[in-house]
């Protein structure tokens, strides 16, 4: 459902998106960080969802995006920009450690000797 926008930003709104973009970036920075030696959390990674629910969330970020983009002066559409950057190295960062462990297991099992062995063919 679409949602009404404000006709006029406020100093005082602008101020205050600034300073959650702000804690956004710090957050994405310190959720880099310890992912690059992070073992996974005893439940796991994944966070059980509907596909409903994981489309609508998608949905309100676009919507987001859109109205910044119309909002927004320049200056904060910049650290939005760089948000988004940070989250993807967040998000490669993730995915190259999650890897990285794949392939450790993987070498070792080949290492332990899982029960399968080359003939050499004269």
């Amino acid at each position: 459902m679409p949602r009404s926008r404000p006709s006029r930003t406020t100093p005082e709104a602008l101020k205050a998106l600034r300073e959650r973009l702000q804690s956004t970036q710090e957050a994405a920075q310190r959720l880099a960080d310890e992912a690059s030696g992070a073992k996974p959390p005893p439940m796991g990674w994944d966070v059980p969802r509907s596909a409903e629910q994981a489309n609508d969330e998608i949905e309100s970020l676009v919507a987001l995006v859109a109205a910044a983009r119309e909002l927004l002066p320049p200056e904060l559409r910049a650290q939005l920009a760089e948000l988004a950057r940070q989250l993807l190295v967040f998000v490669r960062a993730v995915l190259d450690w999650w890897i990285g462990r794949l392939e450790h297991e993987h070498d070792a099992g080949d290492a332990a000797g899982d029960g399968v062995q080359d003939i050499p063919i004269s």
